[in-house]
């Protein structure tokens, strides 16, 4: 037997093994197989249960929603079986099947407390793990990640790479990098090579899911050669989300490798790889499914973790509808958070205060959950629990799931915040920012109708909380002389004549103190103009703003340069603006030089491409938008996917020249991008 520590890395499955990849200080990895039996908890008769031929035992155990304990069989499924036991129970009306969300690998993860990435203790014979136990825990803040050896794949062009042409294909290695000019017999040789020599852990991505390795599949069937790379693929998919059509492209899991497409990730866009693996250590979900998650699915993901400690049965269909409420109890909890319209215009000298992450801290401090709302044991002391402007309670005796999930979450963040202030680390920036996200889909999700721990009332409940705890900030603020000119959820923008810095400071710490939750001076506006609604110069919006602090950055809310579908050069020009606010004479040539530019043909295509999200099928589009001309130029494009185009004509009796892909056209419609520039300027002067 040998005992050993490093680093675990990932974990598959193997024919009737789980297989975990290992990677040892020194770089060498090494896999060893463990026989582990995940379980599938049933609620039916005994003669079905003995008609699976598997391994059961009785069980006692806690139905989440019934809020009670009930008997049960547990069920031992063998890892190779585990996809077709699943479906078959589910199909079955007649039985209750619980824990089916929890895959062999998670519950692997969960029964001993592993993570990806974590280190760990390993005694084993030959190729079979004896016995793994992790030497650190995933809340820890400085820790030591495995010697990872990483392929890059990219396609370089100017435009969206799914639907342009590709000036050249990166690969990069350790710190080598080759360019091909496209997939062929060499490039497929080399990548063969590269792959079989240099072994990677990772093989990262831009495009590998969606275009990359469906190509190279495609090339590799023709040309006979194999590269070596075992995929497995799930198809691609259009679905409404939040109002909107989403596309979410094809999966290419690779087998023995991690392949992460940055490209096809919300915390890979956003928070790279150091991100990334920040949310694989605290979910325990493998590195290259949590890749492709979105911030809602890895909080449920915790919070699936503390139900199955607390021996908590998790049902595979969410069985926890909302509760009848007359019209006048809607009007009363159904408002959601708190806003203050601005004047239209510009002041000086006016404070942000942020309350750090509120929607989290009530949910924590006042203990919200599914399982505690309305509970039976502080039933007598319901009257003084109430959360303000609502009838509802929630246990004081017992933590509930979703605080329990939370506390250590915001615990980290908080450290990470810490630890930049005192030296600023790319990677503790981007660990943080995962975490962020965390934070506020957790809050989102209490009110989701199909999410697992999801509950109206515990949404309705946090911004009412939420609410009252700025009207409280609110009266502070304006008994100490400040007055209010702007508040939005969980921040307040406060101005008083000759109030300094520190008069600022020294309000968030009396905020802070009295109403126990933690507020923050963001800075300090030397200017701030709230901007007016479009079609009306004297009606104040939302989130529509601009100022400049007195360290001279800018803080930017609704502008055009905020915006998705804003060409690169529109952006540019309304930054300059901004970053030139003081001088007059230079804000007049500003918007002369980016003119001229226009007139002289001297801006690059890709700069005024707009980026457009498409709601439907090409074929469904009954009117000749900008946005349905330029699907029905394109092949195989899906719902929810996003376009770039220049507008070339917009007044063209053809629909087709009214507009074009970047790469298939050599001009633009100067008319249609001097009035976007001349909108820009509008909006900053």
């Amino acid at each position: 037997m040998q005992v050993e520590e490093c680093f675990l890395l990932d974990t598959f499955i193997c024919k009737n093994n789980l297989k975990l990849h290992l990677i040892r200080e020194s770089g060498e990895k090494f896999y060893l197989n463990y026989k582990f039996f995940p379980k599938i908890h049933i609620r039916s008769s005994l003669n079905f249960v003995k008609k699976l031929n598997l391994k059961f035992s009785n069980k006692v155990k806690k139905n989440l929603f019934l809020n009670k304990e009930i008997d049960v069989w547990e069920v031992e499924v063998p890892v190779c079986k585990w996809e077709y036991i699943k479906k078959k129970l589910l199909l079955n009306e007649n039985i209750e099947v619980f824990n089916t969300d929890l895959s062999p690998q998670i519950q692997f993860y969960f029964e001993n407390n592993l993570f990806p990435t974590c280190r760990v203790i390993v005694s084993y014979r030959d190729d079979t793990l004896l016995s793994i136990k992790p030497l650190e825990r995933p809340y820890s803040t400085e820790y030591k990640l495995p010697p990872l050896k990483i392929l890059g794949l990219r396609p370089v062009c100017e435009g969206n790479f799914k639907f342009s042409k590709w000036d050249s294909i990166e690969v990069s290695i350790n710190d080598s990098t080759l360019y091909f000019d496209e997939i062929n017999f060499s490039f497929l040789e080399t990548l063969r090579d590269i792959h079989l020599k240099e072994d990677p852990d990772i093989i990262l991505t831009i495009g590998g899911d969606s275009i990359l390795f469906p190509e190279i599949k495609r090339f590799s069937k023709k040309f006979g050669i194999d590269t070596g790379i075992k995929f497995f693929f799930k198809k691609g998919v259009s679905f409404f989300s939040y109002g909107k059509v989403v596309y979410r492209d094809s999966i290419f899991y690779i087998q023995d490798r991690i392949h992460i497409d940055l490209s096809n990730s919300f915390f890979g866009k956003h928070c790279s790889l150091d991100g990334l693996i920040e949310v694989a250590r605290l979910t325990s979900f493998p590195l290259q499914e949590a890749a492709r998650i979105s911030p809602g699915s890895s909080i449920s993901l915790m919070e699936l973790k503390v139900a199955y400690k607390r021996n908590y049965l998790i049902p595979s269909t969410k069985a926890y509808p909302e509760r009848f409420k007359t019209a006048l109890q809607l009007l009363q909890v159904d408002k959601g958070g708190l806003f203050y319209l601005p004047p239209v215009g510009t002041l000086k000298n006016v404070a942000e205060l942020d309350f750090f992450s509120m929607y989290p801290s009530i949910i924590l401090k006042f203990n919200i959950s599914i399982d505690t709302f309305k509970c039976e044991c502080c039933k007598d002391i319901a009257e003084n629990i109430k959360i303000p402007f609502t009838e509802y309670y929630f246990c004081q005796k017992n933590k509930g799931i979703i605080p329990e999930t939370i506390e250590p979450l915001l615990k980290k963040r908080k450290r990470y915040k810490e630890m930049l202030k005192e030296n600023y680390r790319e990677d503790i920036d981007l660990r943080q920012e995962a975490i962020k996200w965390m934070l506020v889909t957790c809050f989102g999700y209490l009110g989701y109708k199909n999410a697992k721990f999801g509950c109206v009332e515990a949404h309705e409940a946090t911004t009412a909380a939420g609410r009252f705890i700025l009207l409280r900030a609110k009266e502070i603020a304006e008994d100490l002389g400040f007055k209010l000119v702007y508040a939005i959820t969980d921040s307040i923008y406060v101005q008083k004549e000759d109030a300094t810095y520190d008069d600022y400071k020294k309000l968030a710490e009396i905020i802070s103190k009295r109403t126990g939750f933690e507020i923050k001076l963001e800075g300090v506006f030397k200017l701030i103009k709230f901007l007016s609604a479009t079609q009306n110069d004297k009606k104040p919006v939302m989130n529509r703003f601009f100022g400049v602090y007195n360290d001279g950055k800018i803080k930017i809310r609704g502008l055009m340069c905020n915006r998705r579908d804003t060409p690169v050069f529109i952006k540019k020009f309304q930054k300059e603006l901004l970053n030139n606010l003081d001088n007059e004479k230079e804000l007049k040539k500003i918007f002369s030089d980016y003119m001229q530019k226009l007139k002289d043909n001297k801006v690059p295509l890709h700069e005024l491409a707009i980026k457009k999200r498409i709601s439907k099928s090409p074929e469904d589009y009954r009117i000749n938008t900008l946005n349905s001309i330029i699907a029905k130029q394109i092949k195989n494009i899906h719902p929810g996917e996003n376009i770039l185009y220049v507008v070339t004509e917009e007044k063209s009796p053809i629909p087709e020249e009214r507009a074009k892909l970047v790469e298939f056209t050599d001009c633009f419609d100067e008319e249609y991008y001097r009035k976007m520039l001349e909108k820009a300027f509008k909006e900053v002067i």
